[in-house]
């Protein structure tokens, strides 16, 4: 890729977000600006990554969304890390459900994650992409700090959430490990020291709200959200799941 100008740079990485929120954005864009001038001035990449949950053993064209836009942060120069989610998994992501997500056993998820990265490099550059798993760190947390960092949210913070709010109002369920995921999330932007974290509009709380406080709460520099839409699935609404109709392996091998 040929040498940008910074604004074109924000202008390019920019491309596609949506925040549901213009003021968000513009707040995003110019943090973002900031970071490439320093990164400039320092000789330093910025540190980029986005996490993938081996829910399943293949990754599947939603995720493409995400890694395309890793990917232009690699052309950039810049270091991008291809985040296994090997521990939250463990959880579930309950941001895009309306429902309790069935709990994985550590050994379906070691399963999953075994042909994560091979995917990936379908469309990531195998040679600058680093591959963590945040088992490494998240399994070494005690329980002395995770009341910790949870003392930085409010229930209230998280029965805002639509997918929360309308369980609530159904009468149904909530449960309390499914709160853990944001904080689980927000420490490993902490623990990657992340400049920039990408993700999908459903990973808007995760991102924005967990782990930038968390980060500041840590001592760290806050993340910078870059939020992508997400690609609908097949009934042109619910977003793409990892069906087994659409594998990303299966696609990129179509000629």
């Amino acid at each position: 890729m040929e040498k940008m100008s910074v604004d074109e740079q924000v202008d390019l990485l920019m491309r596609g977000t949506e925040y549901g929120d213009n003021d968000l954005k513009q707040a995003m864009a110019t943090e973002l600006r900031t970071r490439l001038i320093e990164s400039e001035r320092e000789e330093r990449p910025l540190r980029v990554y986005c996490g993938y949950d081996p829910r399943t053993t293949d990754l599947h064209l939603g995720h493409t969304i995400t890694m395309r836009k890793l990917r232009q942060f690699q052309e950039l120069g810049h270091e991008v890390i291809f985040l296994i989610g090997t521990y939250t998994s463990l959880i579930g992501d309950p941001s895009d459900q309306d429902r309790l997500r069935p709990q994985l056993t550590p050994e379906q998820t070691e399963i999953n994650a075994r042909t994560y990265a091979e995917q990936a490099f379908k469309i990531l550059d195998r040679q600058k992409t680093q591959v963590r798993f945040n088992a490494v760190w998240l399994s070494e947390l005690s329980f002395a700090e995770i009341i910790k960092l949870a003392s930085n949210f409010t229930i209230q913070q998280f029965l805002t959430r639509e997918n929360f709010k309308l369980r609530w109002e159904k009468g149904e369920a909530i449960y309390l490990h499914e709160t853990f995921y944001s904080l689980m999330q927000g420490y490993d932007a902490y623990a990657l020291r992340a400049d920039v974290q990408i993700g999908g509009t459903d990973q808007l709380f995760n991102i924005v709200t967990a782990a930038r406080k968390l980060m500041t709460f840590l001592g760290e520099r806050p993340n910078i959200a870059i939020i992508m839409g997400i690609l609908p699935g097949t009934d042109g609404e619910v977003k793409m799941s990892k069906s087994p109709f659409f594998p990303l392996q299966r696609i990129c091998t179509v000629k």
